[in-house]
This record gives structure tokens, C-alpha cells and sequence, in this order.
């Protein structure tokens, strides 16, 4: 059956970008629980930092689970604990951040003055916090769309009809949750 899915790995590899730009090398990556989407995430994180030729050590990466504010606010602990910590955290999505920044601000620490960070799907929410999240928002009406042009396809076509995977681009959101830093 054909998929309509979000363009995760480009969402990704233009967050990373625009943390590049703004400045930051240390770049955190705080991904959700093994399932497709997140494969293409980490592919999308490696293959922007490998363009922009930045290392990134493996105690960077750290998996929590999706939509859970508290494993994610666990691995920000970890993140803020390490010796050399990131300048900017990047997040599964909108609402595990709300975890980090918990954890963020339990540290005595702010957003984006002594860390950055990003989140990833552009929920309401993400757009009414303080500071406002620079996140990637994912087009959820296209999505919708392609899903029933296709599905009507497939029935109106049975005999001529190839499934196929199709990828829907979303957009980036830019906040004030990402710090330009001269380095």
C-alpha cells in the first residue's frame, strides 16, 4: 500500500543547519524510541553534520521516547551533567521538550541565553512558549490530503494502480529558542 509520510530526515538536516548557522558545533540530539521515523531523524542529524563536517561524540545522542516530557528531561540531566556539554539540544518533539526545559531551568540555567535548543513537529504549544521554539513543523493537511487523493486512486484504479511512498515536506518554524554564538 503506498505511505504518505513526513519528510523526517530533510526536517531534521535543516534544524541542524540553522543551529550551524547560528554559531553552535556542539550539537545534542535527543531522539525518539527506534521506529522508522527516528532512523530517518538520526540519518538526517549524521548526514547534515558529516556536510558540515562537525563531530559530534557519541554521549551526544541520546533516545528517550516521543510525547514523554520526562525521559526527556532525564536525558537533558545527562546532557547537562557531561564535562564538555552541548550549546544546543535538539528534541524527539514539541512536547518532550517541555521535560528538558524543566530540566534546563532546575539547573539554574536559561533558554537561549546559556543554552539553545530546538523541538520538532510545530504543535500550538511549541508556538506559544517562552521563548518561542524554533522547531520543524510537519504538514499534517498535506498529509492528510495525498492519503485520500491516493486511497480514492487506488480504489478508482485497482488494475493500474502502483503503491508508492510518497515524502510531504513541512516547514521550519524559527523561534528565539536557538542563540547566535560567536565561537
Amino acid at each position: 500500500s503506498t505511505a504518505i509520510l513526513s519528510d523526517n530526515l530533510r526536517g531534521v538536516k535543516e534544524l541542524v543547519y540553522h543551529i550551524y548557522e547560528n554559531g553552535h558545533r556542539k550539537i545534542a540530539f535527543i531522539h525518539g524510541e527506534n521506529t522508522s521515523v527516528t532512523q530517518r531523524r538520526i540519518a538526517g542529524f549524521h548526514k547534515a553534520c558529516k556536510e558540515l563536517g562537525i563531530r559530534i561524540p557519541d554521549y551526544y545522542i541520546k533516545e528517550a521516547r516521543f510525547h514523554d516530557p520526562k525521559s526527556s528531561g532525564f536525558a537533558t540531566r545527562e546532557l547537562l551533567q557531561l564535562s564538555d556539554p552541548p550549546t544546543c539540544i535538539m528534541y524527539p518533539d514539541d512536547f518532550s521538550f517541555i521535560g528538558g526545559m524543566n530540566e534546563i531551568e532546575k539547573h539554574g540555567l536559561s533558554i537561549p541565553d546559556d543554552i539553545s535548543v530546538t523541538g520538532y513537529d510545530g504543535i500550538y504549544l511549541s508556538q506559544v512558549l517562552r521563548p518561542k521554539l524554533t522547531t520543524y513543523q510537519q504538514d499534517t493537511e498535506a498529509l492528510g490530503r495525498e492519503a485520500a487523493i491516493n486511497l480514492v486512486r487506488s480504489i478508482e484504479d485497482k488494475k493500474t494502480f502502483i503503491p508508492k511512498q510518497i515524502w510531504i515536506e513541512g516547514k521550519m518554524l524559527i523561534g528565539n529558542s536557538v542563540k547566535k554564538i560567536e565561537f
